[in-house]
């Protein structure tokens, strides 16, 4: 019991002095605050000159941002995007079955695109080549899009690009001045989905005029691009038919006027051993009948099925002149400046505080050094 109570007498008297400690280092930390503050006063009153000259440059600053915002127009178009499940091997089945009640059904349950995928279409490097290499006119002058980039973002008056076979075409400084616009043009697109699934995509620029053009250019690059994407094989397949289905029709108008001419030249007057040409060339065009029949039927198929895959694509708004002006608002130009403005002041404050205060404690350590130096 003796030791029991010993055990417990010294675990309070080290509480004890822990609390002791702690109420030490905290009066110590608001000492030292509050001679921090005393001694900032002085060092403020003493180099006022100095935190107005940082003071009346930081107001300054904010009043020119303000006055030189930067002016962006934005384009955007809304539009509905459908898109048939193709993989779908049920639905295959059906399309083969009956093409044309799958037509009419699966206009009306085609599934939603992904925004994820489009959006990855949209900022392809692609994608955004064939935009920036159409011909377009803007401002009077008809130019390749890129080089409408560069008159407004960088005032190249001439065309630098001249003509365009492709990127592989390009020499190192070319690519290099592609890939610069491609980057800016890039991270001014956006795409977004609205609640009822439709897709808007604006691109923002310093131009009215070239805002309106880039978003239609884009929208009608991008509706190719993914329409030819997805209807590639369907389309290889429509026209391997129907090329297939011409021959076959011309052999078969060949083999039925050879008939013809088998009886026009016999006149029933031909022996039976000359008649074998002619069977043959009759049975030749009953087979040719046959085939057409059922490549004719193939390739009615495929062109049902080609129209039932192929996306949808309609437009809800359009841009209009004029466009919306976006800019940032000057409420937050003057809170970002303030809290600028204060980080530099309270950071010099610091630079003085220490110049006076600590710097003369530990100056000597180094001046040691250089001695033994």
């Amino acid at each position: 019991m003796d030791e029991f109570n010993e055990k417990t007498e010294s675990l309070n008297d080290a509480s004890s002095i822990e609390e002791v400690k702690v109420n030490e280092d905290f009066q110590k930390l608001v000492q030292f605050i509050l001679k921090f503050i005393a001694r900032s006063k002085k060092i403020i009153k003493k180099y006022l000159w100095a935190f107005l000259i940082l003071f009346i440059i930081g107001i300054g600053t904010t009043i020119y941002f303000i006055l030189n915002k930067e002016k962006v127009y934005s384009a955007g178009i809304m539009f509905v995007l459908k898109d048939d499940d193709a993989s779908n091997p049920m639905q295959q089945g059906a399309n083969l079955a009956d093409p044309l009640s799958s037509f009419l059904l699966n206009r009306t349950t085609s599934q939603a695109v992904n925004i994820d995928r489009l959006t990855e279409i949209v900022n392809s490097q692609k994608l955004l080549s064939n935009v920036l290499f159409n011909k377009c006119i803007i401002e009077g002058k008809e130019d390749f899009l890129i080089n409408h980039f560069l008159k407004q973002y960088y005032g190249v008056t001439d065309s630098y690009f001249t003509n365009y076979s492709g990127l592989k075409s390009f020499d190192r400084n070319k690519y290099r001045v592609f890939l610069q616009i491609f980057s800016l043009i890039r991270k001014n697109i956006s795409v977004e989905q609205t609640k009822s699934g439709a897709f808007i995509m604006k691109i923002l620029t310093n131009n009215e005029e070239l805002s309106k053009v880039t978003s239609e250019l884009l929208y009608q690059n991008l509706s190719n691009f993914y329409i030819d994407k997805t209807t590639e094989k369907a389309q290889r397949n429509y026209v391997f038919l129907r090329n297939r289905l011409d021959s076959i029709r011309n052999m078969l108008y060949s083999s039925e006027y050879q008939v013809a001419n088998f009886e026009d030249r016999s006149r029933n007057l031909l022996l039976y051993t000359a008649r074998v040409p002619q069977v043959r060339q009759q049975r030749n065009t009953i087979f040719y009948e046959t085939l057409y029949l059922e490549v004719l039927k193939l390739f009615e198929t495929s062109k049902v099925t080609l129209n039932n895959i192929t996306p949808i694509f309609q437009i809800l708004s359009r841009p209009y002149y004029p466009l919306s002006l976006v800019t940032m608002s000057s409420l937050l130009i003057v809170i970002i400046g303030l809290f600028v403005t204060s980080i530099v002041l309270f950071l010099v404050l610091i630079l003085f505080y220490l110049k006076i205060h600590v710097w003369p404690d530990y100056k000597y350590l180094f001046q040691y050094k250089g001695e033994e130096v």
